[in-house]
């Protein structure tokens, strides 16, 4: 059998086969120096929509009106010694956060009265505060992937709660008091402690940390719970190793409290317009509806709809210890107590995360202690990181469990599309942050059972009023709409009162008008800009005997306006009694010697008393005020026709009809 065999082929390739070029991966140094730079530059893009915002709410206080803050570099020993509200109002609450003031007072040195650079410090800040918290994580939870701190910065960067944080100025006190915290954690990680340089840093860092706000305070247990939970030391361990902390601690606690007692002014007492919990009938009412506030906090940090600056009386209204949103809160905290207790060792990331929320947001429920405020999204700015934690770190176990890599991945690119959606959300916020006309008119509709938001809603747009007297008729039932609002909700808003008062007034509905300013001197009896709208409505209501009898009140005291004489003077003029209206209108004419309306009253009284020569004399030295009044030209003319003057009465008939 013949064999062939195979003739070897002399074709040459056409072209070099093809290399796979692999792309080495990045090493873990590049890549975390990569994510710090996203999540910074992230968060300064998302707010920085806020750059070319105008002073807001309490930016009022402490930049645009504040004394000291104006006063630039000069005015940082001032703030330094006196408490937080001191150069703005004598209301003192208690408080001591003078780094704040002293960046707005270096910044007003710089540029002053320039809202750009104060919201541009602001975001700048946020932005560092993201990173440096980054860097903080990666400490914490070094056991796991560096996408596990990375995922937690992210979800907190584009949080919406933080809108009002970073888009209002006066919040900083928050970023400040949360980056200093972050950064001396970071210290206290990487050191220990061990040499005085870092116990003098630590010390140095968590001391502005106090002075930017006294809720710092809480972060000092926080760190402790660290190193109990992840690197399991005794209590005596970890109370040696914060002793420089604790003692900077004592020392900022003695002088705050000389601050505050040392001041002349005293200290507030809160109202229900402060904190409505305030108002609750009893202390076991006022504890549930801390826990509901508690159950509220929880519920924003999951689903941030309906913020609003303002959550004062009776946006959350005082509850009973049976109540539904009481019993539910209680449920979740039991809930939250199992899940501490048993991922206490196994997953201590879990724990941390649950106890680092309930520790910083203990202070401002209002169970443990009264603040200043009933609820503010503000106050949800540091506490809500504990949730980004059990959130992550949650989802990351869940699906550790399948050891499917693409389910994790999966759970990866689901967080990166929730901080998606909240960060359209949070930069849409931004906007309704841009002044407080377009504050207001948001919030609202975020809280609709807010006295305060429909009063501030309503003064704005009082404020805004046309001069035109017609194009007012048209805004003003708005106005009047939103105070009602408010007082359906408070009946006791004297602002409110008063401002239906004027609304009625303007509208021409007199009997309201007098129903409303009633209710507010009753309110204030000493406030005599509200005694003077309530005799106008009366004189205006043809009421006059009611309106002479506030009118004589009045005029007795050192605040009478001409306005006010010129008023009674008429309303006796209107009821004939000329005998009366003469004299008052003489005694205005005493504390306002040349009024023209007060002159032109009298003249007219003495006319129709009969008074002619008196009245001649009158109108011509009011003439002699204003010779191109042709009314008193006319009313002159009249007068010499009723004396038989033919003369003089064709005299000033022609000089009233002559252009």
């Amino acid at each position: 059998m013949a064999t062939h065999k195979q003739k070897k082929s002399t074709a040459k390739p056409t072209s070099k086969p093809s290399t796979v070029v692999s792309i080495p991966p990045l090493s873990e140094t590049v890549l975390d120096k990569r994510i710090f730079w996203v999540l910074c530059t992230i968060a300064f893009i998302l707010f920085s929509n806020t750059l070319t915002h105008g002073f807001v709410l309490d930016d009022q206080a402490v930049i645009e009106q504040n004394k000291f803050v104006q006063e630039g570099f000069s005015g940082i020993s001032k703030i330094m010694t006196t408490f937080y509200w001191e150069g703005y109002w004598e209301s003192n609450g208690g408080l001591y956060r003078p780094l704040s003031l002293v960046l707005f007072a270096v910044e007003w040195g710089i540029s002053p009265n320039n809202p750009f650079l104060h919201h541009f410090i602001n975001v700048l800040l946020y932005a560092i505060t993201i990173g440096a918290l980054y860097k903080l994580l990666r400490l914490i939870f070094k056991q796991y992937t560096l996408w596990i701190p990375c995922c937690i910065a992210l979800l907190f960067a584009v949080h919406p709660i933080h809108t009002e944080v970073v888009a209002n100025i006066k919040s900083r006190d928050e970023i400040l008091c949360f980056l200093f915290f972050v950064l001396t954690f970071r210290v206290v990680i990487t050191s220990e402690l061990k040499l005085w340089k870092h116990r003098l840093m630590a010390a140095g860092l968590f001391l502005l940390c106090l002075l930017s706000k006294e809720a710092g305070i809480l972060f000092l247990p926080v760190m402790g719970l660290y190193f109990l939970l992840f690197r399991q030391q005794k209590v005596l361990q970890i109370a040696r190793l914060f002793l420089p902390i604790v003692a900077i601690s004592v020392a900022w606690l003695a002088v705050h409290q000389w601050i505050i007692q040392s001041s002349v002014h005293e200290r507030i007492t809160y109202t229900y317009l402060d904190n409505s919990v305030v108002g609750c009938p009893d202390s076991a009412s006022q504890v549930a509806t801390g826990i509901a506030i508690l159950g509220r906090y929880l519920l924003k940090a999951f689903v941030p709809a309906n913020m609003s600056y303002d959550y004062s009386y009776n946006e959350i209204p005082c509850e009973s210890v049976g109540s539904p949103i009481v019993l539910l809160t209680l449920v979740v905290l039991i809930g939250m107590g199992y899940l501490i207790y048993r991922n206490w060792k196994k997953h201590p990331a879990i724990s941390f995360g649950l106890l680092y929320f309930l520790i910083t947001i203990s202070l401002v429920t209002n169970v443990f202690t009264f603040i200043g405020a009933t609820m503010g999204d503000r106050l949800l700015f540091a506490p809500v990181l504990g949730i980004c934690i059990v959130v992550v770190v949650g989802l990351y176990l869940l699906f550790k469990q399948t050891e499917a890599n693409a389910s994790r991945t999966s759970a990866f690119y689901g967080i990166a599309f929730i901080a998606f959606l909240a960060g359209i959300f949070s930069f849409q916020r931004n906007k309704d942050w841009a002044s407080n006309e377009t504050l207001f008119a948001a919030d609202v509709a975020n809280a609709p059972n807010s006295a305060r938001v429909h009063f501030n809603y309503g003064a704005l747009l009082m404020a805004q009023l046309p001069e035109d007297i017609n194009l007012q008729q048209s805004q003003l039932p708005e106005i009047a709409d939103a105070f009602e609002r408010a007082l359906a909700i408070d009946s006791s808003d004297r602002g409110s009162h008063v401002n239906l008062g004027v609304c009625y007034y303007r509208l021409k509905d007199y009997p309201k008008s007098i129903d409303h300013s009633r209710k507010a001197l009753k309110l204030n009896p000493q406030d005599a800009t509200i005694a003077a709208n309530l005799a106008d409505a009366f004189f205006k209501n043809n009421q006059f005997d009611s309106a002479v009898v506030r009118y004589k009140i009045l005029i007795s005291t050192k605040q009478a306006t001409a306005g006010n004489y010129s008023f009674m003077g008429t309303a006796f003029f209107n009821m004939k009694q000329y005998e009366k209206a003469i004299p008052v209108f003489k005694n205005g004419l005493k504390r306002y010697p040349k009024n023209e309306e007060l002159l032109l009253n009298l003249g007219n009284s003495f006319g129709a008393s009969g008074q002619f020569d008196q009245a001649i004399v009158t109108f011509l030295e009011l003439l002699a005020i204003n010779p191109n009044n042709k009314q008193v030209m006319q009313f002159l003319a009249m007068t010499y026709q009723r004396l038989g003057d033919g003369v003089n009465a064709q005299k000033y008939a022609t000089m009233a009809t002559t252009p």
